[in-house]
């Protein structure tokens, strides 16, 4: 692929659920403004579900290397789970990338690393697949 990012390569097909547009906004912003992001987006593969129970919302997250298309639903089977509460879900995206590593050394990294300790955010296959969640974190990230 070219320097940018193709017309497109979002296919949001959760409309009606007004995370999914949230989420569609952000990554759109970030991938076109940042590069370094496209790249990293470029290779992800992988099925990424984010369940907000307290807001009875979940959205499905499917990568195929350059391309995402968001579902109003639970995967079946994900590769990765979140689930945590509506307000706490955006502090993900204030965490810092750092030699392409999500920093967990700041205010940002320790409120995460907290709701991790705490099971106030649970990532169900995050040692199973740390690649795709070190990926993810990168292009939400807007850091």
């Amino acid at each position: 692929m070219g320097g940018g990012m193709e017309e497109g390569f979002i296919d949001n097909r959760a409309g009606e659920v007004p995370f999914a547009g949230i989420l569609a906004d952000l990554l759109t912003t970030n991938l076109t403004q940042r590069p370094e992001k496209q790249a990293v987006f470029r290779r992800m593969r992988g099925v990424v579900t984010i369940d907000l129970a307290d807001i009875e919302t979940a959205v499905t997250l499917i990568f195929e290397r350059g391309r995402l298309r968001i579902q109003s639903d639970i995967s079946a089977c994900p590769d990765l789970l979140i689930r945590t509460a509506s307000e706490l879900v955006m502090d993900l995206n204030a965490l810092m990338i750092v030699g392409g590593l999500p920093w967990y050394f700041d205010g940002a990294g320790r409120r995460v690393l907290t709701h991790l300790l705490t099971g106030r955010l649970k990532i169900a296959g995050m040692f199973s697949h740390p690649l795709l969640l070190t990926r993810l974190t990168n292009i939400m990230s807007v850091m």
